[in-house]
């Protein structure tokens, strides 16, 4: 069962790799960027309920899969929540469902700070195709991997993730401390665009 898997898995990034080359051959100009967070492999564990799995990982944000290697082997892991967790080097990469364009969707999430309220972040990497003649030197424009802007969300206990739009909305959805985040919000001047105010934020709100 575990060799039907492997084969399985080894067929679909061979595929990821097909048609990231056709991407790249399709023009004499190269294409810029990557679709991974980190280009290269790096330690990691992914871990199931019943055991866990060492090998070198990477997150493909444009497909949103993990990839490992695994006896020289190039292996995806797309998200399902029979994984609880997958940690690359210092960051931490956890399954959940999410509302996307008005569909219910199963994807990677990194793990930004967990508590009385769990902060997560979708990194999201969107591939721009050539276009003829669009560069300022009149000639072409390569065909691009490129980062978005990340999306934030939040959880509370068992609940659904819900999308972090505005500070506002994101406090009221806290009614107990309403108050008490709304005065330190305002005073440490938080952004919802900004990670590090809101993991602030986040830190706050568990320590009360």
């Amino acid at each position: 069962m575990k060799r039907k898997i492997n084969i399985l898995l080894f067929a679909l990034v061979i595929g990821t790799q097909m048609i990231a080359n056709a991407q790249t051959t399709a023009s004499s100009v190269p294409v810029k960027g990557s679709p991974y967070l980190q280009e290269k492999y790096v330690d990691g564990v992914i871990y199931y309920a019943d055991k866990n799995i060492t090998a070198p990982l990477r997150y493909n944000a444009f497909q949103d899969l993990l990839e490992y290697q695994e006896n020289g082997k190039a292996l995806v892991l797309d998200a399902t929540m029979v994984i609880q967790k997958a940690q690359l080097g210092n960051l931490v990469f956890v399954p959940h469902k999410y509302d996307l364009g008005g569909k219910s969707k199963l994807g990677y999430f990194e793990l930004l700070d967990s508590g009385k309220v769990m902060l997560l972040s979708k990194r999201t990497i969107a591939f721009a195709p050539e276009k003829k003649g669009k560069a300022l030197d009149g000639g072409d424009m390569p065909a691009e991997y490129k980062r978005k802007p990340d999306t934030y969300y939040y959880k509370v206990g068992s609940g659904g993730l819900q999308e972090v739009t505005s500070i506002q909305s994101f406090i009221s959805s806290f009614p107990d401390k309403q108050e008490e985040l709304t005065k330190y919000a305002k005073k440490q001047k938080i952004s919802p665009r900004k990670e590090k105010e809101l993991v602030q934020l986040i830190d706050y709100y568990n320590s009360l």
